[in-house]
């Protein structure tokens, strides 16, 4: 918890400070505007073959991103995002569920296209701290037993990205898709590289 309290004062100040420097030295806009806002719902699947066998490899994505221009039309920015997939597998007879909270953090750098008049195509790609906690809760019902098991751990990636976004006004909406790749989880010989894609809404500056 410390450490993503840290990672998101650290990114609102990056963000901060970057969207008054490209006020004074932007003033017209680019093409997502000096800086802008958007929530995201995508669809994510997580690739690695052993979370497969879990049954919790794929399921809804939310997200929530804020950039703002560092020249004309690239833009630092950050996206914080949530996925709780679960599922249940059968090990000799028995039933466990598995659950997986996945929460990316994600600082990221994207150069952003007009491709016409009111379609705006960005391209990116950045650095990431991936928060995962898996469960497993195992059930006997021949005996009455059950037991939870969890684990967590902090993975570092990186990803890169690309949007299409229409624009109307001082709002966008538009379709993403993105790969994410992570380093193994502590102590097994496993990741959770994921892709998603889904769409966006937002409001720019």
């Amino acid at each position: 918890m410390k450490r993503l309290m840290f990672c998101l004062l650290m990114m609102a100040f990056v963000m901060a400070s970057s969207s008054a420097d490209a006020a004074q030295r932007f003033p017209y806009k680019s093409a997502l505007g000096i800086g802008n806002l958007g929530v995201k719902i995508n669809y994510i699947n997580f690739t690695d073959d052993l979370v497969k066998d879990f049954d919790n490899d794929k399921g809804f994505y939310i997200g929530f991103e804020g950039y703002t221009a560092i020249m004309p039309n690239l833009y630092l920015g950050f996206e914080i995002g949530y996925a709780n997939p679960d599922g249940s597998i059968y090990i000799e007879g028995v039933r466990v569920d598995t659950e997986v909270t996945f929460v990316p953090i994600e600082l990221n750098l994207k150069y952003a296209i007009q491709a016409a008049p009111n379609l705006v195509i960005d391209v990116g790609a950045g650095i990431s701290s991936n928060y995962v906690e898996e469960e497993e809760e195992e059930e006997e019902y021949a005996f009455g037993y059950s037991g939870i098991h969890s684990r967590d751990d902090w993975l570092f990636g990186g990803q890169f990205f690309i949007d299409s976004n229409f624009t109307m006004n001082q709002f966008f909406i538009g379709v993403n898709a993105k790969y994410q790749f992570t380093e193994d989880f502590k102590g097994y010989n496993y990741n959770y590289d994921n892709w998603r894609i889904g769409g966006q809404i937002g409001v720019m500056f």
